[in-house]
């Protein structure tokens, strides 16, 4: 019998989410304490990423409040990255 190395179906949605909280984490903490600008590309694109896998992470729990939140701070955070993009 082969054994799989992957992740248990469980286990991966952990880590989206725990992806997704590291990331907005980092952001706002490297921001904080001056590292990274709010309108830096990397800012905004931790942000980006936090925002998807909480997303996903927030779906899967069935958890509306938190997945609305995420969505419209993710919207924001495009239109923000979009704009400094252009500029």
């Amino acid at each position: 019998m082969e054994r799989s190395l992957s992740l248990p179906r469980k286990h991966l949605k952990e880590a989206i989410g725990w992806a997704g909280a590291l990331c907005s984490l980092l952001a706002f903490g490297m921001n904080s304490l001056n590292v990274i600008g709010s309108q830096s590309k990397e800012y905004l694109l931790l942000n980006v990423f936090g925002c998807f896998f909480l997303i996903i992470y927030a779906v899967n729990k069935k958890a509306h409040a938190s997945w609305v939140l995420n969505s419209i701070w993710l919207l924001i955070t495009a239109i923000a990255l979009v704009k400094g993009f252009l500029s």
